[in-house]
């Protein structure tokens, strides 16, 4: 017999959450979790990450978010029946009234945009609305990555809003130059310049559910092997503390060319009871105290195309060679 209660329940709204590796998306979703209790309605997070260990859940981790984890490398490539799981197992809970579905920088929307809207999972969630950031610094940028940015425009043409990340760091005349080309790509997206806007999540989901275009027209999906196919990832966990100029200067030698994303958590000599978040994209990196309790494990993730993870680990195990009393086989 079925439970009444199931047939009357209503279906979440979806907010698919796309963009290339380092654009912004956890940025932007950390903004939309703050402002989530001013809209009176409770948030439940998927995540997907390239890499085999998940550093973005850990920055979002706070008590009483329900989140799921899609593992298995690309979420545009992973098992619909995942999906499928991680959504209905949110439903399920009652703890949620809308889902976020923030997927891999290197995932095609238009295979999750199919998952999403498959009859057997319509009938508990419906796609509300395709948010796309897109690193406006690097975009702006003439390069020789062709590759990631036809998947970058492949991202733009399924939204319905698109953030243009790091407008603090470029002019005006930069900015107007990749709203032209978002524009042309996809007229019908609206456009937020971050950080000074927010694509605010009260008004997507009080708007009626965004119309969904699987064949938009432009750019055609890359033909052959989906971009991924040609990037690998590394996982590095530090057994100890290391000099923090060591560290940063490993950070500033990676060559974008191999490491287009690398980020994790790290312990530095002289620090004790610290750990440091540090993030690299396109060869700018970060490195900030990450205060939240209980302490993250400390490990790398690299991600990039053609990645040799044995030069990597070779690197990050010459850093450990330099921490005192520590002896690296």
């Amino acid at each position: 017999m079925s439970d009444p209660a199931s047939e009357i329940r209503p279906r979440l709204p979806v907010i698919l959450l796309t963009g290339f590796l380092g654009a912004g998306k956890t940025t932007l979703l950390l903004r939309w979790l703050a402002e989530s209790p001013a809209t009176g309605l409770r948030v439940g997070i998927v995540m997907n990450e390239f890499g085999l260990e998940s550093v973005d859940s850990q920055l979002l981790r706070r008590p009483g978010l329900p989140v799921r984890q899609v593992d298995g490398g690309c979420v545009c490539c992973a098992p619909e029946s995942d999906i499928d799981r991680a959504c209905r197992e949110l439903v399920q809970s009652g703890l949620c009234d809308y889902l976020v579905l923030e997927t891999s920088g290197l995932a095609d929307p238009d295979n999750v945009i199919d998952v999403l809207t498959d009859p057997d999972l319509l009938a508990d969630v419906r796609l509300q609305a395709v948010v796309t950031v897109v690193d406006a610094e690097w975009y702006a940028r003439p390069g020789d990555a062709v590759s990631e940015r036809v998947l970058a425009r492949r991202q733009i043409q399924f939204a319905h809003v698109v953030c243009l990340s790091r407008c603090d760091r470029i002019g005006e005349d930069a900015i107007l130059g990749v709203e032209r080309d978002v524009g042309a790509i996809n007229p019908r997206a609206r456009i937020v310049r971050l950080p000074f806007g927010l694509p605010e999540v009260g008004a997507i989901l009080a708007a009626p559910p965004a119309e969904i275009e699987l064949d938009p027209v432009g750019e055609g999906a890359p033909e052959g092997a989906h971009l991924h196919a040609a990037y690998r990832s590394v996982t590095w966990r530090f057994p100890t503390a290391v000099p923090r100029s060591a560290f940063e200067a490993f950070l500033s030698a990676l060559d974008p060319k191999e490491v287009v994303r690398a980020k994790g958590f790290v312990r530095f000599q002289g620090q004790p009871g610290k750990v440091f978040l540090f993030q690299t994209v396109w060869g700018r990196h970060i490195v900030e105290e990450f205060p939240a309790k209980p302490d993250p494990e400390t490990l790398a993730v690299l991600i990039g195309p053609g990645l040799d993870p044995a030069k990597y680990q070779a690197r990050l195990r010459g850093l450990m060679a330099r921490a005192p009393g520590l002896t690296v086989g």
